[in-house]
């Protein structure tokens, strides 16, 4: 059997790496480089005429390099198992075995990625779950690192096609999702995410086409440190095989315990929440904001979809965000931090994803900061906070008035705090505390010498600091991340833990520090007139009762 097998190249630097062995195919003059390899692939099908009984590839630049083999293995693997339709390279050996798909593995680095995937099939439409559907070695292919009969890419064709004219429409907000950029670093194309991922799709929907599945422990793996762990791989793909072939499909907990164990070992202890599985997204990103609630009880009121919960203490778990998965060093003093230790776990998740975000928004289970004010009463016997019924609300209002529109920031109305920041916290708190958060934060230089009497005389407050409100991303990791190596710091050098309501000292600590560095940061970028009137709103405190006091840190 022929096997036409072509390598894509873009440019002279790529071209000039090809191996000799594969038939070239030119990318350069592509009008939609957008598209990547698929322009090559779908020009190809649209002006060539193929033979049925044929095998044609089309193999990526840098396919010798990924996978370290050459144009004459590919010919002799081909060679050496003849009948079959299609042949597969995946040099992913672990991304292989350790996701239940290609498209959990996706969504592990690019949240968001499994909704739109899932949306394109209901647009095409396609009935297939994405969250249940078990691809093993067979019909597992990532880069288009596969020979096939046309059989085959004919099927492929058909939904390469639907999502290109999806893209190319351009006449829908689904349409500009396609296009988008992923919002997680480096910069992905989503489109061609997708793209990659649909041989896999084939596959898995097509048991009968007959599959030659290279030996993935003669190409590199993607981590030496997975090495260690080829025996548990292999049982993996066992397990999904074996629940492919199920007609009554147990639940996976065998293979997600095994492979969050595997993904723990080698990459750290935060992917032990890899046996919650990958197939779903913590957070609703978009290249605007996310917007997280923090939670410790089942959340009484529901927000709008834009905001995502973040689960804290015993509202955690399976198939939640949780505090113990994003920052799993803080669970222990979520009682003594409150949802400070929620801000943590987000600043982890936005780093660790890489997230291209313009602003960050928080709030809590009970209380949002709107744009205006929506009809409650001042709490009273805190009045920058309102009480409001969330009978009163509904779900579009909520969702409009948190949203900061032309605003880089949303923040609560600020207090006026008499005698400054010492002088009130020793009136109802231990003053020692803040006397030695405030010594920590100048020896980490979060604070200069020259504000240490200013933050202490301090007299504005701004409620929740930069816990609750919008703020601009790459101000809110700075700030977030020198409080936290503040609060670690006191954590570690004074370990004496206050009873009751003053178990909390080290958060009420890092809201007056998060509320001075933001006021220095206004001041300084605004001016002293000029950011209350543009960001100044209002704190909400959702109830539903008559009446409401509040016990926070004032």
């Amino acid at each position: 059997m022929n096997a036409h097998v072509f390598q894509i190249f873009h440019d002279q630097p790529t071209h000039s790496r090809l191996d000799p062995g594969f038939a070239p195919l030119g990318n350069t003059a592509s009008p939609k480089p957008e598209w990547g390899n698929y322009w090559a692939i779908r020009s190809f099908f649209l002006s060539q005429s193929i033979n049925e009984d044929e095998l044609y590839g089309f193999l990526p630049s840098d396919f010798g390099s990924g996978t370290a083999l050459t144009a004459q293995a590919v010919q002799a693997f081909v060679r050496d198992n003849p009948g079959c339709d299609v042949y597969t390279f995946s040099p992913l050996a672990p991304d292989e075995a350790c996701y239940l798909n290609v498209f959990e593995q996706a969504n592990r680095h690019y949240p968001g990625f499994i909704e739109l995937a899932e949306a394109y099939l209901r647009e095409i439409p396609l009935e297939v779950d994405l969250r249940a559907l078990a691809m093993d070695s067979r019909s597992t292919v990532y880069g288009n690192c596969i020979v096939a009969k046309p059989s085959f890419w004919q099927t492929w064709f058909a939904l390469t096609e639907k999502l290109f004219d999806l893209c190319e429409s351009g006449n829908s907000a689904f349409s500009a999702r396609l296009n988008s950029l992923a919002v997680c670093g480096p910069e992905v194309d989503l489109k061609g995410l997708l793209v990659e991922r649909l041989a896999s799709l084939v596959l898995a929907l097509c048991p009968d086409i007959r599959v030659a599945v290279f030996d993935g422990a003669a190409t590199p793996r993607s981590s030496s440190v997975y090495q260690a762990y080829e025996p548990q791989m292999a049982l993996l793909d066992e397990l999904k095989a074996g629940f492919s072939a199920m007609d009554e499909r147990p639940p996976l907990n065998n293979f997600y315990a095994l492979r969050g164990a595997v993904l723990e070992a080698c990459e750290g202890k935060r992917l032990g929440r890899a046996r919650d599985g990958f197939l779903g997204t913590p957070f609703v990103a978009s290249p605007d904001m996310v917007y997280v609630c923090f939670t410790h009880v089942p959340p009484p009121f529901q927000f709008p979809p834009h905001v995502s919960m973040l689960y804290l203490g015993e509202s955690q778990g399976p198939g939640k965000a949780n505090l113990r998965d994003l920052a799993p060093e803080w669970e222990p003093y979520h009682s003594q931090l409150g949802s400070l230790v929620g801000c943590f776990a987000l600043r982890n998740y936005i780093v660790e994803n890489k997230l291209q975000i313009r602003q960050v928004g928080m709030c809590q289970y009970r209380k949002f900061i709107s744009t205006r004010k929506l009809g409650g009463a001042p709490v009273d016997n805190y009045p920058v906070m309102d009480k409001v019924s969330r009978g009163t609300l509904d779900m579009q209002q909520m969702a409009e008035a948190m949203a900061p529109g032309e605003r880089d920031f949303l923040l609560g109305k600020p207090a006026l705090i008499g005698g400054g920041y010492l002088h009130q916290y020793q009136d109802c708190h231990h003053p020692e505390d803040l006397l030695r958060f405030a010594a920590a934060a100048l020896e980490l230089g979060v604070l200069s010498r020259q504000d240490a009497t200013p933050f202490l005389a301090e007299m504005v407050l701004l409620p929740g600091g930069i816990e609750a409100g919008v703020f601009p991303t790459d101000f809110w990791i700075r700030s977030i991340s020198s409080i936290e190596a503040v609060v670690k710091l006191c954590l570690d050098r004074y370990p004496t833990k206050r009873e009751g309501y003053q178990s909390r000292a080290w958060g009420f600590c890092a809201e007056r520090l998060g509320s001075f560095l933001l006021l220095r940061h206004l001041v300084a970028t605004y001016g002293m007139d000029h950011w209350q009137a543009a960001f100044v709103g209002q704190l909400n405190l959702l109830t539903e009762e008559a009446h409401a006091t509040y016990r926070g840190s004032h």
